[in-house]
């Protein structure tokens, strides 16, 4: 017989999985609203409209994975739904930028912002210590402490949007951080957490399905602000519900979307460019540009690009994982694993943009399906 939990997860799998693919076929009756009709922007790649509505199916699958442990009487379920509940706020603003264009980046930071202090209100998921001295000092005044894991949920948050650029880059790495927090939770006996890491890869993982290689739906602000508080409220209820978790193994579990928000601004502030702008000079474009296929500028960037490009960086974000569960590194090991991942991303960057300044704000990028 079937786990119920398991069977929670498989119909969490088939409603993102199964709603995307209704996204799919019925865009000729909401793709005036759905479709990303803009090919020409900056962080276009695409040559036809997409659907950009996959968050849709993320959060239902959520939400059925959330009733799910209702009807099987898990005792976390309304944990559960007060974290999609408070995911609302982010969620919903991605959501209307999709569909409206009008929702402007300061105004979905600060929707981040709510979603974080609602899940602190809601679900004491506050940052109490950051493992660094004098930091830990501060964090313990109740102010400071709010304020740091809102700036913190936020930050992760719009970073798993910035790094939402290729087909499967964000999902397929949003899934592989919840699986190391979730084994993490799992060696610290923290079901909850682990649950909500499971929920999340589920509902991901029937959405990846026909987001990559093909791209033949996007994840959209939506989809990603969800992702990106999804994954953070896992980092930092782990931390607060297990002081024995160091902050240094989260941070080293989920780097890759905070170095290249850290990388952006520090290029941005290079090149004085505005960072409310978006631009075609992340990793994962000018990894895209190195891998193409045909060495004519401006030609379509096959599915194979896109795979290669996610593979590469998900390589870096495995090995993350690693350096943290294959052992119990120190503090000070998992620093110089941060240093070693900015080292090997600055490496990455000059072998796909080799000789170019930080101040490029265009590549010839044209691609086939992916955002």
């Amino acid at each position: 017989m079937w786990n119920p939990g398991v069977l929670v997860l498989l119909a969490v799998f088939a409603t993102a999985l199964l709603g995307c693919i209704a996204l799919v076929m019925t865009q000729r009756w909401h793709g005036r609203l759905s479709l990303d009709h803009d090919l020409t922007g900056v962080q276009k790649i695409h040559l036809r409209p997409v659907p950009r509505v996959g968050g849709v199916a993320v959060f239902s699958a959520l939400l059925v994975g959330g009733l799910g442990a209702l009807w099987v009487n898990e005792p976390l379920a309304p944990h559960i739904l007060m974290l999609l509940l408070c995911s609302l706020p982010a969620f919903l603003a991605g959501l209307i930028e999709d569909l409206t264009k009008r929702v402007g980046v300061r105004t979905r930071l600060y929707a981040s912002f709510a979603s974080a202090a609602l899940a602190i209100w809601s679900l004491n998921a506050e940052l109490t210590r950051l493992d660094t001295p004098g930091l830990n000092y501060l964090i313990t005044f109740a102010p400071v402490a709010v304020l740091f894991t809102c700036f913190a949920v936020g930050g992760l948050t719009n970073a798993v949007n910035i790094i939402d650029g290729i087909n499967g880059l964000a999902a397929g790495s949003v899934i592989l951080m919840m699986s190391g927090l979730g084994v993490l939770a799992w060696l610290h006996h923290d079901i909850f957490v682990f649950e909500l890491c499971m929920l999340g890869i589920a509902a991901l993982a029937g959405f990846i399905v026909l987001n990559f290689p093909g791209g033949k739906i996007f994840l959209g602000d939506g989809g990603a602000y969800l992702a990106g508080f999804w994954l953070a409220e896992c980092a930092v209820l782990l931390l607060a519900r297990n002081p024995e978790v160091s902050t240094w193994a989260v941070l080293l579990m989920c780097l890759y979307p905070v170095w290249e928000t850290i990388f952006s601004m520090m290029r941005r502030r290079i090149s004085r460019a505005d960072s409310r702008q978006p631009d075609q000079v992340h990793l994962h474009h000018v990894l895209m540009n190195r891998l193409k296929s045909t060495p004519k500028n401006g030609l379509p960037a096959s599915h194979k690009e896109h795979a290669l490009t996610s593979l590469l960086i998900w390589t870096l974000v495995i090995t993350c994982q690693a350096l943290v569960l294959t052992h119990r590194p120190s503090d000070s090991e998992m620093v110089a694993g941060a240093l070693w991942f900015a080292m090997t991303y600055g490496c990455l960057y000059w072998f796909a943009h080799p000789g170019k300044t930080l101040n490029e704000q265009a590549l010839p990028m044209t691609g086939t399906l992916s955002r």
